[in-house]
């Protein structure tokens, strides 16, 4: 070939002591060197001379080129290639050009070497592979190598443990959620197959041969062997053949699941023992009287307890104001529902708003960072008992009055109301129309409350109910320490015969009393309360040669102050204030010295 030739003749021009023949023999094995070197090339190869004259050429350059040979050689590169990094290329800066580039559609790569002769560069080959097919594999193998990354890290951050196997059990890959649940090193399980580490006691379990046998999901609960309660499920990948090729399986540690469901469980039985025994009292077997007085309240109760009227239950100390809310609310649509009762009395003024309407996150110091629902939102659809209505501060009576009126509470600290539905039943031995008189209790909230009154008598105008409290209150106790007493007709009319300040509640107490000091099956006078003390011991001293000892003394003295000061005082708060003491404090100690409570005069 000519441009194989011209490389030739510049290759040996310089040996002038040779023959005309020698120079013509050499220049043709030069020739044809070049020739089976570059057309035994594996790539395209192309020769510039240094005005940038195509000099040679192979075949592979003309197919690449998508030019024939004749339309390439003795062109100007320029001319020919006028798109190409090559149209710039001199013997001296050919190392300035990119080694890859776009031509003709195709991204090329190239090598160049430069040809001299006595230290002067005589022609440039350049030698030019297509990597447009190696480009788009690269890019695709990039794009693989990245979706790898991507669902190698899903895995690896999974919360969830995950073990994946092939068909044989082998063990493939292990994520460290299932390290940290199950205890054991991703070393000591990769490449292992299963059945060897199930024999040798590192895993408890298998489900792999399971899963590749039934061809489907199989999922198990139990407790691994780093003693934490797991839930495993397999999960099969088949093949185009519909053949198991891996098995995936997740692990879950329930643990903590498992401890709150018992939690809930316990505290849900708790709750419902609670309302059996709440309700125990108030079932209609348990409900005992003999007078007509009670069993007008039982009908007023029963027909209350059909509609969601408001009731206000009116009575003194331990005449059983709890019990008819409780009968109300079991008579009514909403037996079913949540019957909560709070004491607006028992509780300090600071922490009763939130234990009625609830608190958002920080509304005070000290407040749950979750918050806390108040007793309205828990008695949702179900009864609200507020005892000792005549209680609750002035400056929660207005947040009631609106919860009444609206259907709407409100939490402490927070702005948005949400909607209640709350049957409110209240209860108090106080008379609401003298407080009202003094500016202690808002005549709407009265009014708004006493939509239906129940008034219930004391027991002194209904004793027909006293031996049929009596026995039952007997049958309890028998029942309560396996003993068989029983009531002599002495002690039941004397039962009958006296006052009984503190109601129900002074009767029970009294009756226990005699039940624990009595030695014998049957219950005969064996100490009676001092007329109009109910059970009081203000005259257990009056011998003159019975002197009290200090604490003695001192408890008599306690109990007279604060008996004086609530008589005064007409209410918790007034009372603890003209003591100069909290009324938390005093409303423990006064329960304390008083549990029945005191007879007022009349």
């Amino acid at each position: 070939m000519i441009s194989k030739k011209f490389i030739a003749d510049h290759l040996i021009s310089s040996t002038a002591t040779r023959s005309a023949a020698e120079r013509s023999s050499l220049a043709t094995d030069i020739s044809e060197f070049l020739d089976s070197y570059i057309e035994a090339a594996n790539m395209a190869v192309l020769a510039l001379d240094a005005d940038r004259k195509i000099v040679m050429i192979n075949s592979l350059s003309s197919s690449l080129f998508e030019m024939s040979e004749n339309n390439l050689i003795d062109e100007y590169i320029e001319e020919v290639l006028p798109n190409s990094p090559l149209t710039g290329v001199t013997l001296q800066n050919y190392k300035s050009i990119p080694k890859e580039f776009l031509l003709c559609g195709k991204r090329l790569y190239s090598e160049r070497t430069l040809i001299t002769h006595d230290d002067a560069p005589i022609a440039l080959i350049s030698f030019f592979q297509d990597i447009t097919d190696s480009e788009e594999t690269n890019q695709r193998l990039n794009q693989s190598r990245k979706q790898e990354i991507f669902l190698n890290d899903i895995i690896e951050n999974s919360y969830d443990g995950i073990y994946i196997t092939d068909r044989e059990g082998k063990t493939i890959m292990v994520n460290k959620a299932y390290e940290r649940i199950s205890g054991i090193s991703r070393d000591m399980l990769v490449g292992e197959y299963m059945s060897n580490l199930v024999a040798a006691g590192i895993l408890s379990t298998s489900l792999t041969e399971e899963v590749v046998s039934q061809k489907k999901t199989v999922t198990r609960t139990q407790r691994n062997l780093n003693d934490k309660e797991v839930i495993i499920t397999g999960n099969p990948v088949f093949d185009q053949k519909g053949q198991v090729r891996h098995v995936i399986t997740n692990v879950r540690d329930i643990t903590e699941l498992v401890s709150l469901n018992n939690r809930l469980l316990a505290e849900s039985h708790r709750a419902n023992l609670y309302q059996e025994q709440l309700f125990h009292e108030s079932s209609d077997e348990n409900i005992v009287y003999g007078s007509r007085e009670f069993e007008n309240v039982l009908n007023i109760a029963s027909k209350v307890s059909k509609m969601d009227s408001t009731v206000l239950i009116l009575g003194e100390t331990g005449t059983g104001k709890e019990i008819v809310a409780q009968y109300i609310h079991k008579h009514s649509a909403r037996s079913a529902k949540p019957y909560i009762k709070i004491n607006c009395g028992a509780i300090p003024e600071n922490l009763l708003e939130s234990e009625l309407f609830g608190y958002v996150p920080g509304a005070f110091t000290g407040a749950s960072a979750k918050g806390k629902p108040g007793l309205f939102e828990l008695a949702d659809t179900g009864t609200l008992f507020l005892d000792e209505i005549g209680e609750l501060p002035l400056s929660l009576q207005s947040a009631l009055l609106r919860i009444l009126q609206d259907g709407e509470v409100t939490r402490v600290g927070g702005s948005k109301s949400k909607k209640v539905d709350v049957r409110i039943i209240a209860a108090t031995n106080r008379n609401l129309e003298s407080m009202i008189a003094e500016g202690t209790f808002r005549s709407d909230l009265y009014y708004r409350l006493n939509v239906v009154s129940v008034a219930i008598p004391p027991l002194r105008e209904r004793k027909a109910d006293i031996p049929f409290l009596a026995d039952k209150t007997l049958a309890d106790l028998n029942g309560k320490y396996g003993v068989s007493k029983a009531l002599s007709p002495d002690f039941i009319q004397t039962l009958m015969e006296m006052d009984w300040p503190g109601n129900i509640r002074e009767l029970k107490n009294f009756i226990e009393k005699q039940f624990v000091l009595s030695d014998g099956n049957i219950i005969g006078i064996v100490n009676l309360p001092q007329s109009g003390g109910g059970g009081s011991d203000s005259h257990e001293y009056e011998d003159s040669d019975s002197i009290p000892t200090y604490a003695e003394a001192k408890d008599r003295m306690e109990r007279e102050l604060f008996r004086r000061a609530m008589l005064k005082g007409k209410s918790t708060y007034k009372a603890a204030s003209i003591l100069g003491m909290s009324q938390p404090t005093f409303f423990r100690k006064y329960k304390e010295l008083f549990p029945d409570g005191i007879e007022e005069p009349s």
